[in-house]
């Protein structure tokens, strides 16, 4: 039983030492948010403990499709999420595009961040949003 002890107190120890992030924000803001329902197909439980989607905005840009999802770090150490956007015509066929490598989003403790994409062509009406543990 004391060794239960020793090894809570350690733990206590342990993370009291990592950092977390306070926000300031606007307490009225004054933008418009396009949110986006999602449909999330969860094959890492482990990642999706840690970095989850919180939301998902959208807006046009010229005339292209712009998306950016709200991605949130719910332990105190620090995370890197690898994230990689895809973009689809009317049809469902997936559009290439030369932004579509991973990328990596570094998240500090309780902190949030925006990961955003916008569509390679105007033929773009959907999207897809995967998410990779960084395990380099």
């Amino acid at each position: 039983m004391k060794n239960i002890w020793i090894l809570a107190l350690m733990l206590c120890a342990a993370m009291s030492g990592c950092a977390t992030v306070n926000t300031v924000e606007r307490a009225d803001s004054q933008s418009r948010k396009d949110m986006v329902s999602d449909k999330r197909i969860i094959t890492d439980s482990d990642l999706d403990d840690y970095a989850y989607v919180a939301g998902l905005n959208q807006s046009v840009v010229g005339n292209l499709l712009k998306v950016q999802a709200k991605i949130v770090n719910s332990t105190v150490a620090q995370r890197s999420i690898n994230y990689k956007f895809s973009w689809f015509d009317q049809n469902g066929m997936e559009i290439e595009s030369p932004n579509t490598p991973w990328s990596t989003l570094i998240l500090e403790g309780g902190e949030s961040g925006y990961i955003s994409s916008v569509a390679p062509s105007p033929n773009a009406k959907d999207f897809s949003l995967k998410l990779f543990p960084n395990i380099r």
